[in-house]
């Protein structure tokens, strides 16, 4: 199997001393080759993510601005397509929406949200995908639905890029990556949530089998509209310079996984920058997965990386 989108590359930031520094650390991902920048969305001691990529958009011009991924029960979704399209025409229309239905059980009950059950998050998140999708298209809505209940609401103003932004869905599970397939334009495959802390712990999931069966879920609910997805992994472990094998070791002690589990791993970047690139070509080709993302800690030692085959 063979695909060709081109590799390119985001960079999750968190947050930064001042808004000097914060400027600076979005210019820099820009001018390294980075495609994107990402902010999570926590209530710890990070940036609110609307706000600070209104200010990356401010201080850069083309790098573009993701939130990766916003928890979908903190915003109605009736306000957030409100926000997203102003980021998105004060950006020039830079803006991919990400949105998940939300894990951090301790930040829902210290906002006082009841913490439903997955499935419930997860049917609450399509409901909430499908209103955010016709609201930015330019439609005026009026839906109710089982969570949600919208009468004749316009979104203005109209997003820069036309007919919306892309939305951005993933998961570990094959729920959540079916919901992804179906409404989903970029897809983020990432390790479940669920199996964590199960038994054979998290190593299994990282292997290429793994992600090859998860690429698969993705194909079958996304039907004939698979060919216009783009994929997406969160790399977890970076060791740029260092021999592939020891930085396994070292790696696999702070997860608690095999070392071989880990060299078997497109979540995992090791070696040199020729192995790393090869490496991602390879995830590339044989599981069509080509936009990945890194976090703000790795960003230095995958620059060369970035440089080699951003873009290839």
């Amino acid at each position: 199997m063979s695909f060709d989108r081109l590799i390119r590359f985001a960079v999750q930031l968190v947050r930064t001393e001042d808004a000097r520094s914060w400027a600076q650390a979005a210019k820099g991902a820009e001018g390294a080759g980075y495609s994107v920048v990402s902010l999570p969305d926590h209530l710890g001691d990070q940036f609110a993510p609307i706000p600070a990529l209104a200010a990356a958009a401010a201080a850069t011009e083309q790098v573009r601005l993701s939130m990766f991924v916003l928890a979908n029960d903190l915003r109605h979704p009736g306000v957030l397509a409100k926000e997203v399209a102003t980021l998105d025409v004060l950006s020039g229309g830079r803006v991919e929406l990400g949105l998940g239905a939300g894990w951090n059980r301790d930040e829902y009950r210290s906002l006082g949200i009841e913490f439903d059950p997955p499935s419930v998050r997860i049917d609450r998140l399509e409901e909430s995908v499908t209103i955010i999708k016709e609201l930015l298209a330019g439609d005026t809505v009026t839906r109710t639905g089982r969570f949600y209940r919208i009468d004749g609401l316009a979104v203005r103003p109209l997003t820069a890029q036309p007919g919306g932004v892309p939305i951005v869905l993933g998961g570990g599970g094959k729920r959540m990556l079916s919901v992804a397939g179906r409404l989903g334009d970029i897809v983020s495959i990432a390790t479940s949530n669920a199996g964590q802390g199960g038994a054979g712990g998290l190593g299994p999931q990282l292997r290429t089998a793994a992600v090859r069966d998860q690429v698969a879920w993705v194909r079958e609910s996304a039907g004939a509209r698979f060919a216009s997805l783009e994929l997406n992994l969160r790399i977890r472990a970076v060791a740029v310079g260092v021999e592939r094998r020891e930085a396994a070791r070292d790696s696999a002690a702070e997860m608690g996984c095999d070392p071989e589990e880990l060299l078997d791993s497109p979540f995992c970047l090791f070696g040199s920058v020729d192995e790393v690139a090869d490496q991602l070509l390879s995830v590339r080709d044989e599981l069509g997965i080509s936009y990945f993302t890194v976090s703000q800690r790795h960003m230095d030692q995958m620059t060369p990386v970035v440089e080699r085959v951003g873009g290839h």
